[in-house]
């Protein structure tokens, strides 16, 4: 049974440059991003916090940041937290345990999986960071669009 494509945040589509062809596409009625950052989980140990403020700091620069990305970013952070558990663990332990694979390393797996599933719902992947252009005005340093505003007449 086929699904279709994945649907993505209206603030990561637009900035990927998918309405510049066809603008009537875009949902202009869609809640857009807040801009604010999403309070941080209590609970979380000194990776999952390093990790949450370096998320929060490329999603803001990205001018994709809205507080509705909370449990996103839980999730992420939770993944790896868990991932730099195993391994610290698993290389204090080496990776064979009584001749066989460390029990650690399915777990380690599994939290990399988690986190690279997540990665480009946020627009940071290599791929999914290459298909963005950039939200900010910068037509004031690009001579052709400083042009094309004194052809359009709307500056």
């Amino acid at each position: 049974m086929a699904r279709g494509r994945k649907r993505k945040a209206p603030e990561v589509s637009k900035a990927d440059g998918a309405y510049k062809k066809d603008p009537q596409r875009e949902n202009r009625s869609a809640p857009a991003a807040n801009g604010r950052d999403p309070k941080m989980p209590d609970w979380f140990g000194d990776d999952e916090r390093g990790k949450w403020f370096e998320l929060l700091t490329d999603l803001r620069e990205m001018g994709v940041m809205s507080s509705e990305l909370r449990e996103m970013l839980v999730s992420y952070c939770a993944a790896y937290g868990a991932w730099m558990d195993a391994r610290r663990q698993i290389a204090t332990e080496g990776q064979l345990v009584d001749g066989k694979r460390h029990p650690l390393s399915t777990d380690l797996h599994k939290h990399r999986d988690t986190m690279n599933r997540l990665l480009p719902e946020f627009g940071l992947t290599p791929a999914s960071r290459s298909k963005l252009v950039s939200m900010k005005d910068d037509s004031k340093d690009n001579p052709f669009g400083m042009l094309l505003e004194r052809m359009s007449g709307t500056n």
